[in-house]
């Protein structure tokens, strides 16, 4: 009951992170990077301080800015003209009852309701952008979650060196007391000590890999790289997929955010063919004001309509024709790209999780069995050195190789995940 609550509270934070990074606005986190670092709490970092994310979200503030432009009405004109003043006569007189002199304002009218389509492209285009940037989501948490449990994997393999080492070097120690009392050769006590160095560099290398791992992952939430004295909480562990392969499709075809954006931008080139459309039809303006005609006061007012003779806009309206009938394509491309994900993805999770369950029931334990009884027959004198090296590294090999598998099935989840469009 506890553990069903604190998922219910993560899952409601991470829920206003995701809300509150889509409406522009900062949610509270570290500062630095925590010791202990959960997949949730690293998904957090990233929604708030990863680059990319933060460079495609001025994508949708600059839709909205299009948007507030697109609402807006023509702006009105100004005119002043003044004309016929005799001002090479020796004495003109009045300016103002000696001239023409007119004030007139003029107001474009938009017709065929061309605001309210030029609106309705703009706020297509916010959604446009909006589903783009969950995609961009969806694709830097499957990043995530291949460096967070690629950390994983490298402190598991640094561990597993460090066991095998520690395990040897006890051997090195037993023998080192027979060598003393005669039973060893030097000869053989000196190729054990040779082949220590073997040991050693997994250490060494699997403690880089660790290193680096981490720097990666810092990288990806937008940390300091250097800030690499943190934990993972996160083990890589075999945990069954629960699921299947029917109904994953139909869900991508649902919740797949690219191909969410890309339905939009169809709708959205739809609607920019009707605005061209409305193009073709001309706008009216009226114009009004005040003429002042050799001392009398008059009104001036009139109409401006363009006559459309040859241009009625027909280029943009083909361009918007074609424009049209590429994402329409487009679209028919990602949905057969998306069912393709989902079927690669789910044959990948298959195939890993068989090798995990043939290491895990098979392999591994009888790696451990053949390293147990090298060890022990070795410190009898029933085995030899070469054989006993052999199963040491036997078992190095197979638990190495073990934990790659399990790397690897949890990549392949997290691949699924990605190619459906939600979290399992």
């Amino acid at each position: 009951m506890r553990s069903n609550s604190v998922r219910c509270c993560v899952l409601f934070y991470l829920t206003n992170v995701g809300v509150t990074v889509l409406l522009g606005q900062q949610p509270s986190v570290p500062t630095a990077t925590p010791n202990r670092l959960s997949v949730e709490m690293a998904t957090e970092i990233l929604l708030v301080r990863n680059p990319t994310l933060l460079r495609e979200r001025q994508n949708i503030a600059v839709a909205r800015g299009n948007l507030v432009e697109a609402r807006k009405l023509p702006n009105p004109g100004f005119s002043v003209s003044s004309e016929s003043y005799p001002l090479f006569e020796s004495r003109p007189g009045s300016f103002l009852n000696n001239s023409e002199s007119s004030f007139r304002v003029d107001q474009t009218i938009e017709t065929a309701g061309k605001r309210r389509k030029r609106t309705a492209v703009a706020e297509k285009d916010i959604q446009v952008n909006e589903s783009s940037l969950q995609d961009t989501v969806r694709l830097l948490k499957l990043e995530l979650k291949e460096r967070y449990f690629g950390v994983s994997l490298a402190k598991a393999q640094y561990e597993l060196a460090q066991q095998v080492l520690s395990d040897y070097d006890n051997t090195v120690k037993i023998n080192e007391a027979r060598f003393k009392q005669g039973e060893v050769s030097g000869f053989e006590f000196s190729r054990l000590q040779t082949e220590r160095l073997r040991f050693f560099n997994d250490v060494v290398e699997a403690e880089l890999q660790l290193k680096n791992a981490k720097v990666a992952l810092l990288e990806l939430l937008g940390a300091d790289p250097s800030a690499t004295d943190f934990d993972v909480t996160e083990a890589l562990v075999y945990t069954p997929p629960p699921v299947t392969l029917e109904g994953l499709r139909n869900q991508a075809m649902q919740t797949r955010a690219d191909l969410n954006a890309q339905r939009r931008r169809v709708e959205r080139e739809s609607r920019e063919l009707t605005f061209q459309k409305s193009q073709a039809i001309p706008n009216v303006t009226p114009g009004f004001g005040y003429k002042r005609d050799f001392g009398q006061n008059t009104v001036a007012f009139g109409v401006t309509v363009p006559l459309p003779f040859f241009n009625r806009n027909q280029g943009g309206v083909a361009r918007a024709v074609a424009q049209l009938e590429q994402q329409r394509h487009e679209q028919d491309r990602v949905q057969l790209a998306v069912s393709g994900d989902v079927q690669q993805a789910f044959n990948t999770l298959q195939a890993e999780t068989q090798r995990v369950q043939a290491l895990q029931n098979t392999y591994v334990p009888s790696a451990q069995r053949a390293r147990d009884i090298s060890q022990a027959s070795y410190r009898l004198g029933a085995l030899d050195l070469v054989g006993f090296l052999d199963a040491q590294r036997s078992y190095r090999e197979t638990l190495r190789t073990y934990n790659e598998a399990l790397y690897e099935q949890r990549a392949a989840i997290s691949q699924l995940e990605a190619a459906v469009g939600r979290d399992f």
